[in-house]
């Protein structure tokens, strides 16, 4: 079936890409090079010197000595990665400080509608940046965000040629923010769009039919998409479930809508464990909007 051209696009005149040099964050840097050119974006590569890298028990010229070394170190391969950002308005940012709140402030200030961070997934206290940060950047930024996992394996130039869209939703205010993305990304790229709620339990033929009717109610019916979008109700663990779909399919990107705090026991589906075990564990780029 011959896709028909549309005009929907979603607007990424500024995007933020978030370093700290590891091989994780790196791995994020061809996507964002990818979206920039395609949408004739500005790029702001931003690297922050976290306050908790330097020796605060040290004395007061040891310590200026390890920020200057620290600064020197990060300007070296901010420069290393120039040859790449070639032909795409940039501009480079080192800060030092709390990384969160850094980056939180240069959303602001260069009013970002895109930040793209990579992520290791580990779980332990001792993550940093490509860690509990990027989780933190996904969960509190006030723009959408594309977190790249350790697990993606497809072509960086996919995420501007979507075929395949899947966006979960538990019917929460959260996960609703996402839906108008997806739907707004499926109309651009005229791509396939799918829709997916998991029970914690079985469910009924009937309950499973209204389910799936609820599902297709949310995209308008006045939405100009090239095939008719798919509506899937499954039972079982959550992020199981949206992680296997998202193989199956196979996803070019899942369009995930997140919680700003985590939910107490009892909460919805698209919980705090959840979106950080997608985002992490996918095998696609994740795109999370905050609810």
């Amino acid at each position: 079936m011959k896709k028909k051209p549309t005009s929907a696009r979603v607007p990424l005149q500024n995007i933020l890409y978030a370093t700290d040099f590891s091989k994780y964050s790196m791995a994020a840097l061809p996507y964002a090079l990818s979206i920039a050119r395609q949408y004739g974006s500005t790029l702001f590569v931003v690297h922050v010197i976290p306050l908790s890298a330097l020796p605060h028990s040290s004395p007061a010229i040891a310590s200026q000595t390890m920020t200057e070394q620290a600064m020197r170190e990060a300007k070296s391969a901010i420069k290393s990665l120039v040859p790449q950002l070639k032909g795409i308005p940039h501009k480079t940012l080192i800060r030092k400080g709390d990384i969160w709140s850094e980056i939180c402030a240069v959303i602001g200030e260069k009013r970002i509608d895109l930040a793209i961070v990579g992520t290791h997934g580990r779980t332990r206290v001792s993550k940093v940046l490509m860690g509990s940060v990027a989780e933190k950047i996904f969960r509190h930024a006030p723009c959408p965000v594309l977190t790249v996992g350790p697990n993606v394996c497809g072509e960086p130039d996919a995420i501007v040629d979507l075929h395949i869209i899947l966006c979960p939703t538990d019917f929460s205010s959260e996960s609703l923010a996402a839906v108008p993305y997806a739907v707004s990304l499926a109309q651009e790229h005229q791509a396939r769009l799918y829709l997916l709620h998991v029970t914690e339990s079985f469910v009924d033929k009937p309950t499973e039919a209204s389910l799936t009717a609820r599902l297709a109610q949310l995209v308008p019916p006045e939405t100009q998409l090239w095939c008719e979008p798919k509506a899937y109700v499954d039972s079982g663990s959550a992020p199981e479930k949206i992680l296997s779909l998202s193989e199956e399919l196979p996803a070019d990107l899942i369009v995930l809508g997140v919680k700003r705090t985590p939910r107490l026991p009892g909460g919805t589906h698209l919980a705090m464990a959840t979106s950080y075990k997608v985002v992490t564990e996918a095998i696609c780029p994740v795109l999370t909007v905050r609810g």
